[in-house]
């Protein structure tokens, strides 16, 4: 697929009161891209994402997903973006199946609840109560519910928090197959390891306002003084510190 920008936010302000949760944020997310926000508690990355998936509305500015504004034409967007899930408290008296099934009526597009369960390998527990399963398991269910439908588009804030390392290594096998399918994917996570290893672009979010975006590799190169970590871009960007010292 070509790559065009299927999320476009320009100069996008949100407040909360007297403050401004985002400031001027402007960004792009290609096709097929991999993006990832990252920056401290409060820094406003969880907003920025909410913002693109439409569950809030901006106060200035403008975003736009796969060419649609996301305040005025939601409901065209709604089979092409997922549905963002932090708990699976929902669901946690189905089984796998039932929730696939009850997540996939909500929308027009369907496909086989079947190969869902082969693609994230979940046919194994797909008769199971979702409170009965791991905690990697869950988290796999999670990211079934939200691309039950096939969206084009998915936001995950903090999807791989808690889980031990082969599960997280699962997880994040299966959002690699998804980008090959040509899926846009965004992604808010404290794991710079991870942020690192998967990303082709990150910004970093600083008191509302988003300081640098770039390839990984990149914010890193870049680095005044030198770095050679995203632990390091974190402490400059996010933080404002570089070696304990305050910017």
């Amino acid at each position: 697929m070509d790559n065009y920008a299927v999320i476009q936010v320009s100069t996008v302000t949100k407040h909360y009161g007297p403050n401004n949760a985002i400031h001027q944020v402007s960004l792009q997310v290609e096709r097929g891209e991999l993006f990832g926000i990252i920056g401290k508690n409060g820094a406003g990355k969880t907003t920025l994402l909410e913002l693109m998936m439409g569950h809030l509305h901006a106060d200035e500015g403008s975003l736009h997903v796969l060419g649609y504004d996301i305040q005025k034409d939601s409901e065209k967007l709604r089979d092409h973006m997922n549905i963002f899930m932090q708990s699976t408290s929902l669901i946690d008296k189905m089984t796998v199946r039932e929730a696939l099934l009850l997540f996939q009526s909500f929308y027009e597009r369907k496909g086989s609840i079947d190969d869902i369960l082969e693609q994230f390998r979940l046919a194994p527990v797909a008769d199971k109560l979702v409170k009965r399963l791991s905690g990697g398991l869950r988290q796999r269910t999670s990211l079934a519910l939200a691309v039950v439908h096939n969206p084009d588009v998915i936001f995950l804030d903090e999807p791989t928090t808690g889980l031990d390392i082969q599960a997280k290594k699962e997880y994040w096998d299966i959002l690699s197959a998804l980008k090959l399918q040509g899926k846009t994917i965004v992604i808010v996570s404290h794991d710079m390891s991870e942020i690192h290893q998967h990303c082709d672009r990150v910004g970093v979010m600083r008191d509302g306002k988003l300081v640098v975006c770039n390839h990984p590799n990149t914010l890193i190169t870049e680095l005044p003084g030198g770095g050679m970590t995203m632990e390091a871009v974190y402490m400059h960007y996010a933080v404002g510190a570089m070696g304990g010292v305050e910017r």
